[in-house]
């Protein structure tokens, strides 16, 4: 038996990735809390990113796009400032989305999705966690939520388009 591993593989994960971030807002909705999901989606998320700049064919505009996407992932996690964490990790997504939208522009309204719910979730984010305004927890949970659902549809596509380009 042989392993494969392609683009559509690394998408994969990237619906995976999405799935744990569902699963993670469901909890928080639920008013529990699970960090170890997050922490696997985080994962997830990068080694997409890294397995898909490792893709033998990728050129050095596309592999820049992609470790730039990485970059901003860990960047997240290098700052002790909340406020930059929260802007960082809300750019990663819009930012693949557009490297994707760039390439395939069936891509539009996932990559418009992606940007507005990531926007939206932020200015939620901030409200809650840096603002106090604890009235806007089960909003901003629904909009992690939406965000997932979003990440999982513009993955979900680009393995459909992977599948049907072989």
């Amino acid at each position: 038996m042989r392993l494969s591993l392609s683009k559509k593989t690394y998408y994969a994960l990237g619906m995976l990735a999405a799935g744990c971030y569902m699963a993670q807002a469901i909890a928080g909705i639920a008013g529990a809390g699970f960090a170890l999901l997050d922490n696997i989606a985080f994962i997830l998320t990068g080694l997409m990113l890294l397995f898909l700049a490792s893709v033998k064919g990728t050129t050095g505009p596309d592999k820049g796009a992609l470790f730039g996407c990485f970059f901003l992932l860990i960047g997240a996690m290098a700052f002790q400032a909340p406020l930059l964490q929260y802007i960082l990790l809300a750019l990663v997504w819009p930012c693949f989305a557009g490297y994707e939208k760039s390439r395939d522009k069936r891509l539009t309204p996932q990559f418009r999705a992606i940007c507005i719910l990531e926007a939206l979730w932020l200015a939620a984010l901030i409200l809650v966690n840096l603002g106090g305004v604890a009235a806007m927890g089960l909003p901003a949970n629904l909009l992690g939520f939406a965000c997932a659902i979003v990440r999982g549809w513009l993955t979900l596509s680009l393995y459909r388009r992977e599948r049907d380009e072989r």
